[in-house]
C-alpha cells in the first residue's frame, strides 16, 4: 500500500486511522472508496461464475459430458487476450487470472461430477 501521510514511521496498519484520510486527501479516500466499491462487484462476479459453472457440472454430470473441455478453456483464454488487447491490457496478466480462476472451476465442477460420474458432494 501506499505511505499518503508522508511520515517515515512504519505503519503496522493497512488503513490510517478513521477520518484521518477525509481531511489531509478527500481525492484519495474517494477514489479509494471506488476502487473498493469495483472489488466489491469483481468479488460478486467470481462468485456468480462459480455458481454458474456448479450449474454446468450438474449438467455434464447427467448427460455424462467430460469435465475437462479444452476447446472452451481455449475460446476463454483467446477472448479474455483480445479484451486485453483491445483496452491497453497485458494478455498475460489477463492469461494469468484466467489460469486461476479456470482451474478453481475445473476444481468445483470436478466435485460436482465426482468419480465415475456421480456425485461427490456429501449430502446433509
Amino acid at each position: 500500500m501506499d505511505d499518503t501521510s508522508g511520515s517515515t514511521r512504519a505503519n503496522t496498519s493497512e488503513e490510517p486511522p478513521a477520518g484521518m484520510l477525509s481531511n489531509q486527501q478527500p481525492e484519495l479516500e474517494r477514489l479509494r472508496a471506488e476502487l473498493d466499491a469495483i472489488d466489491g462487484r469483481l468479488l460478486e462476479d467470481i462468485r456468480a461464475r462459480v455458481g454458474v459453472c456448479v450449474r454446468i457440472a450438474e449438467v455434464k454430470r447427467r448427460q455424462s459430458i467430460p469435465m475437462m473441455q479444452p476447446h472452451r478453456v481455449g475460446l476463454v483464454q483467446t477472448r479474455a487476450e483480445r479484451f486485453a488487447q483491445a483496452n491497453g491490457l497485458s494478455p498475460e496478466f489477463l492469461r494469468r487470472l484466467y489460469d486461476v480462476m479456470i482451474a478453481e472451476t475445473c476444481r468445483v465442477e470436478d466435485d460436482v461430477i465426482g468419480p465415475d460420474g456421480g456425485p461427490r458432494r456429501a449430502m446433509g
